[in-house]
């Protein structure tokens, strides 16, 4: 079951990227599914550097690593194989609101909805929820559809990860997403060097 009006099933990888000078970026992500579907994802630092921080925690926890899957780690996922597949062969754009993931379909993919923040403020209906990240899971009894669903390899996300952190790391560094980043990315120890000051 597709939970998005656009489903470009599987993709080699998710772009992110800045424009602008440090201070004053916007941030965007690149999709490119299968011909002619692409996606250009306008998206707050805050909301790229949660969305990384939650793969990769969820990709870190022992129940994932030891192989037992979403199912033991007490995560969202997704069954359908059939989504690999995806099913749309449009060109999107817009601007991103609330942002859904989940594991699966089986054990080596990771699902990522994105919800149009457009339509967002259009219905007043819409559930908040905490830090613009929702499950898929099927915890509601009619989740609102997202507008885009794409799936990554557990490896491409990685990738994505890294990229994200160091993205959000290479701006000024004074705001907290910056100085999270930098944590995240591995580049600075708080506990050791002292460079935050709390």
């Amino acid at each position: 079951m597709e939970m998005a009006r656009h489903n470009f099933g599987l993709v080699n990888g998710v772009e992110p990227e800045s424009l602008g000078v440090p201070g004053k970026r916007v941030f965007r992500l690149l999709i490119d599914g299968s011909p002619p579907a692409a996606a250009t994802l306008w998206i707050e630092k805050e909301q790229l550097y949660g969305l990384s921080v939650a793969i990769k925690k969820l990709l870190e926890s022992e129940p994932w690593k030891a192989g037992e899957g979403a199912e033991g780690a007490g995560v969202p996922f997704v069954e359908d194989e059939g989504m690999l597949k995806g099913s749309s062969r449009e060109a999107v754009e817009f601007k991103v609101g609330r942002l859904g993931l989940a594991f699966g379909p089986g054990t080596e993919h990771v699902t990522l909805f994105f919800h149009d923040a457009l339509e967002e403020e259009e219905d007043p209906t819409f559930p908040e929820g905490e830090e613009g990240m929702e499950s898929m899971a099927g915890e509601e009894e009619n989740p609102p559809r997202a507008k885009l669903q794409i799936t990554l390899k557990v490896s491409a996300s990685v990738g994505f990860v890294d990229r994200s952190l160091e993205l959000c790391a290479s701006g000024r560094g004074t705001d907290s997403v910056s100085r999270q980043a930098l944590v995240a990315a591995g580049k600075v120890n708080p506990n050791s060097n002292g460079h935050f000051k709390h």
